[in-house]
């Protein structure tokens, strides 16, 4: 069967009903293609829920773009799509064009494409089987029109099932995976299997995370440790992986955290 080599998804083509093509290879084939433009693909993940790493993925992504890179953002958490709200931009639609899905551009250099794009209310629940979750992301990878990227950051849902091994498998090459964790002995438990599941689906690790240590008081300018400390880099040691940095835990970006967040990104371009 002949390939079919339009630079547009099968559902925005006007041929599509009356098409003898492989609609699934093409598919794929558009996936290479936007692919091919991306430069770096690295995606920010952890084995719990609650760590921080969705605000990890959006503080990199928007420092980034900040220093004139080009970055996209995938939000890849199906379930629980975040980087909307993040971002300012809850309630936003991904346009069509002729080549296809426009993402938004939240700022300067900065492409966001996510799952809550297509929700009719922002409460509405994503209940899929894996087997739909896999062919969702396929469709945002493929169709969206990237252009090209210095640097596509992918937040990823908790957990190391089915989206880290799908995703790894649909990227062709992951340059590499943050692990984010808080400082808690559970959380660096879970932490640390995240990283074994990366090196089992043979992704590179550039480091760990240490999010929500120590806290500066916005009133006296004190420092405490509301949580444990030091956890994340003790696991990053053991482990044989890069410690990239603590981040405090505060609603603002102070000073303190400000430049936590800037040498964390420094250290992943450089």
């Amino acid at each position: 069967m002949i390939l079919c080599e339009q630079r547009r998804p099968c559902g925005l083509c006007p041929q599509a009903e009356a098409c003898a093509h492989d609609q699934e290879r093409h598919t794929l084939w558009l996936l290479d293609h936007r692919l091919a433009a991306i430069h770096r693909r690295i995606l920010v993940l952890s084995n719990k829920g609650g760590v921080g790493k969705s605000t990890v993925t959006a503080n990199l992504a928007a420092i980034l773009a900040g220093r004139g890179l080009r970055v996209g953002l995938l939000d890849a958490d199906l379930s629980g799509p975040s980087q909307p709200h993040l971002f300012g931009v809850s309630g936003a639609r991904m346009r069509s064009a002729e080549d296809g899905l426009l993402p938004v551009e939240p700022a300067p250099g900065l492409k966001l494409v996510s799952s809550a794009f297509f929700l009719a209310e922002t409460d509405d629940a994503v209940m899929w089987r894996d087997s739909y979750k896999f062919q969702f992301l396929l469709s945002l990878l493929a169709d969206t029109t990237w252009g090209e990227l210095d640097l596509l950051l992918i937040d990823m849902p908790p957990g190391t099932g089915g989206e880290l091994i799908g995703l790894s498998q649909l990227l062709g090459r992951v340059d590499g995976a943050i692990v984010v964790t808080t400082p808690q002995q559970l959380a660096v438990m879970d932490s640390r299997r995240a990283i074994t599941a990366c090196r089992e689906a043979e992704v590179p690790v550039l480091g760990l995370v240490e999010n929500m240590s120590g806290q500066h008081c916005p009133h006296c300018r004190g420092y405490s440790e509301p949580f444990e400390t030091g956890g994340g880099e003790v696991a990053a040691r053991s482990l044989g992986v890069p410690f990239l940095g603590r981040i405090p835990l505060d609603h603002t970006i102070t000073a303190p955290g400000a430049r936590a967040w800037e040498g964390i990104a420094g250290k992943i371009i450089a």
